[in-house]
């Protein structure tokens, strides 16, 4: 019998992408006040490229980070928005949760199917 773990791969590469996001968006709130400084971003769509063609054994890779000039800058050259940080770093949060739920959920039928 053959088991597949792709759904745990995706899962678990989903997990570290939220976990770097995280760090990211963490710079970037505890950066609000530094002059010159510019919000910086993971790109999700690097990360959905990443995903598609992993075959699930490799580990997900430190993504790149872009600094986003395209904001609102302040008198003090920086465009950090703590509002628009605070609301990134409640969904990146919400996103984390639910992919520990879901992979807590597949150990479950896992172990399910285990115990018979």
């Amino acid at each position: 019998m053959t088991i597949h773990f792709s759904h745990l791969d995706l899962l678990s590469n989903s997990l570290e992408f939220a976990k770097q996001n995280h760090h990211v968006i963490s710079q970037n709130l505890a950066n609000v006040n530094t002059p010159n400084y510019k919000t910086r971003e993971l790109s999700f769509d690097k990360f959905l490229q990443f995903a598609e063609s992993a075959s699930g054994s490799e580990p997900v890779p430190e993504f790149d980070i872009q600094t986003n000039d395209q904001l609102p800058t302040r008198t003090d050259g920086n465009n950090v928005s703590i509002d628009d940080e605070l609301g990134k770093l409640k969904r990146n949060d919400l996103v984390f949760q639910t992919l520990s739920q879901l992979v807590g959920a597949k150990f479950d039928i896992l172990r399910t199917a285990i115990r018979g």
